[in-house]
């Protein structure tokens, strides 16, 4: 089982039987899958408000800090936004 495995198996434990995010991992490759997830709920092409963003983010978690997944999925580089924050979109693979 490589590392990647490993980390695929580990993130189970980080959701409830509903499919949503129970706490955000600590460690970044944990997190990057989680991230990975939750973008994928974007459409491409599609543009969202923040309260659009923060609905999507919402459904995902079962916890309340949501303007930290918001947060994480702009500075992983999975969505992108407007400097003033009115609209959001998902790019087109997560910047490195």
């Amino acid at each position: 089982m490589d590392l990647q495995e490993k980390y695929l198996k580990k993130i189970g434990f980080y959701y409830d039987e509903a499919g949503r995010l129970t706490q955000y991992p600590t460690k970044r490759p944990l997190r990057d899958i989680v991230l990975s997830q939750i973008a994928e709920q974007f459409d491409p092409g599609a543009d969202y408000t923040e309260k659009q963003v923060n609905a999507i983010i919402a459904s995902q978690i079962a916890f309340s800090d949501i303007e930290l997944i918001r947060r994480e999925l702009y500075d992983g580089g999975y969505v992108d936004r407007l400097r003033d924050g009115t609209k959001y979109w998902k790019r087109e693979k997560p910047a490195t």
